[in-house]
């Protein structure tokens, strides 16, 4: 009777849709041991029964089960491994239940707190500095049959001045429609006298109903796969930025000649990681690494992460499509960012042109604003 051909770690990596280093992690971890180990190259090779099990790690990791637990789940029967992972989930939601009271607790608490005791660099109270605002926006198609991303940078009501960009996906992404109801909105609110955070909030339900709105008028064909879209939207209020936030466009600070991370992407992996429970290197490879969980999209939460920075005379404030961050590695990203030399617009220009020679295949779009 002929051998079983065993796999090499590269081809398991292809039929698992892992990636070698991490099976090698999985190996150290003694959660996937190779069938063979050579001697005297180390090379490992894997039984094609192994695909099975290295595709429910990759799942199991994928929800945020820690190793160990893993472990156990993976060498039990399948009706054996259903009951432990619905103890497990049985206790994340109990924990998810403590933790939502607490959080409670602490939001009612900062609310109620005098502003002398709010641990905070911004003061609502004090007059906007006149910071001068320079920007631009940009969005290019590269491979895509059309351009489902959208950028903008336009100035507001009481010398603010709104930066955005959005990322459509499927076929009938909305992407500059959502931009569009959102300037329009925002410039009435603030027009009529609305503090920034509340004009960004009205406006977002203008900018989330224009989204699902092009949704619903999408062709037969667009509705087997609805269409939606992220958007990142930053409005310079003076000394203030306030930024509403869904998906996996980003924003980010540079201040002194250092990149800041302002938002987090809305996806499951991510969040994973944020907390502790995903290391980044699996994050970076994961199956559904890409899979918002969070968009202006029919049917997903559309409620956005409302954000406060404080903003200072130099800064840069940097918003970008996952065509850009996605494709760049980081320290490619930081060095044309963080060149305060170069202009807001050469920037922008800079950010979609590296995206393009990275041969990334998705659209690019990019706002920058220089604060003086």
């Amino acid at each position: 009777m002929p051998s079983t051909e065993l796999l090499s770690i590269g081809e398991l990596a292809r039929r698992s849709g892992l990636t070698p280093k991490a099976l090698r992690l999985y190996d150290e971890a003694a959660l996937l041991v190779p069938d063979r180990v050579d001697p005297f190259t180390g090379y490992r090779s894997y039984h094609p029964e192994q695909v099975a099990r290295a595709r429910r790690i990759a799942a199991l990791r994928g929800i945020g089960m820690g190793l160990a637990r893993i472990r156990t789940v993976c060498d039990l029967s399948p009706h054996g491994a259903a009951q432990e992972l619905r103890s497990w989930w049985s206790q994340e939601q109990a924990d998810a239940l403590s933790r939502s009271a607490a959080v409670a607790e602490l939001i009612a608490a900062l609310e109620e707190s005098p502003p002398e005791d709010i641990m905070t660099t911004i003061d609502p109270t004090a007059a906007r500095p006149a910071l001068r605002t320079s920007a631009h926006a940009l969005a290019r198609r590269l491979r895509r049959p059309q351009l489902q991303d959208a950028a903008m940078s336009t100035p507001m009501p009481g010398g603010r001045h709104l930066l955005a960009v959005a990322d459509g996906f499927a076929d009938a992404g909305p992407a500059p429609e959502a931009l569009a109801a959102l300037a329009r909105a925002l410039e009435s609110a603030l027009g009529r006298g609305d503090q920034a955070i509340a004009a960004l909030r009205a406006a977002w339900e203008a900018a989330s109903a224009a989204a699902l709105s092009t949704g619903d008028s999408a062709s037969d064909d667009e509705a087997a796969h609805p269409g939606g879209t992220t958007l990142t939207a930053a409005l310079v209020d003076g000394g203030t930025l306030v930024i509403a936030h869904i998906g996996d466009t980003r924003a980010l600070l540079v201040r002194e000649g250092t990149l800041f991370p302002i938002t987090q992407d809305h996806t499951q992996v991510a969040s994973l990681v944020a907390a502790g429970r995903l290391r980044a290197d699996e994050a970076a490879t994961h199956p559904q690494r890409a899979v918002l969980n969070r968009a202006l999209a029919a049917g997903a939460p559309r409620e956005p992460d409302l954000l406060l920075r404080e903003l200072r005379s130099g800064d840069r404030v940097v918003l970008s499509s996952d065509g850009v961050h996605a494709v760049l590695a980081p320290e490619r990203l930081a060095d044309i960012v963080c060149d305060l030399s170069a202009g807001a617009e050469h920037t922008a220009l800079a950010l979609l042109s590296a995206a393009e020679e990275a041969e990334g295949e998705d659209d690019v779009a990019a706002a920058v604003a220089d604060l003086r």
